[in-house]
């Protein structure tokens, strides 16, 4: 079955209206990222939401989870590096696998041209509601299953969560080769929860990056526990 695609050059309320039909009731969220403030839609009752998909699947139904409409905490983890690093002016950011899209969102608030692309049209949806909705028009979106070749390299590639499915790290591997600048100054930033290993994805990145790792610990809200979030740096090799 092809994948339903929305036409997001339509006005915002019309967009608004394709989401709630979708998730029902939707609201804006104020998120900050450093030093800026943004407006960024989520699922207002996304339990009700997730309950209705679960229904379907004791019917033999194959659903799919609206994960990429959650602000994770490695994505606010990722936002917070992402506001101290000096970018050079005019660097084109690409983010790969955006969900809501605040981090490239919060660069293209600081002037930078932004991409964003992923493979779902309703996180795609999502994404073009938050840049109307925060006034940023330096930013393209694009549908991409991280196999194909977008005609163009970036300075600074991002990406939240993004490895969760093991069948996708050949491609996503490939795909930041491709995509990244070919100088030294070029930058990929991921962040992703402790628990995900994806050993072969960064083995296949190691042929082209020097990967840096650090930790990031963070106190969860709900439990009071201390949790920890992985912050990978990729640079490109040098001969």
């Amino acid at each position: 079955m092809a994948v339903k695609e929305y036409d997001l050059d339509q006005p915002m309320d019309k967009l608004l209206g394709l989401a709630a039909k979708k998730f029902g009731e939707v609201e804006f969220q104020s998120v900050s990222v450093g030093d800026v403030s943004l407006e960024v839609l989520q699922i207002k009752h996304m339990q009700r939401y997730i309950d209705k998909l679960m229904d379907k699947t004791r019917s033999g139904k194959t659903v799919s989870l609206p994960l990429w409409a959650k602000i994770w905490q490695s994505g606010l983890v990722l936002g917070s590096s992402l506001s101290g690093f000096p970018l050079a002016e005019g660097s084109r950011v690409l983010e790969i696998g955006a969900g809501t899209a605040f981090n490239s969102l919060a660069l293209a608030r600081r002037g930078f041209a932004v991409t964003i692309v992923d493979k779902d049209p309703d996180a795609l949806l999502f994404s073009r509601i938050n840049a109307l909705k925060n006034g940023l028009d330096r930013v393209t979106i694009r549908r991409s299953d991280f196999t194909d070749d977008l005609g163009e390299r970036f300075d600074c590639v991002v990406a939240c969560e993004m490895l969760y499915d093991e069948s996708v790290f050949d491609a996503l591997a490939g795909f930041l080769d491709r995509h990244v600048e070919t100088g030294p100054e070029a930058e990929v930033f991921l962040t992703l929860d402790l628990k995900r290993a994806a050993r072969n994805f960064f083995t296949a990145s190691n042929e082209n990056f020097k990967i840096m790792r650090s930790v990031s610990t963070y106190k969860d809200r709900t439990s009071g526990e201390e949790q920890e979030i992985n912050l990978f740096r990729f640079k490109r090799k040098t001969a």
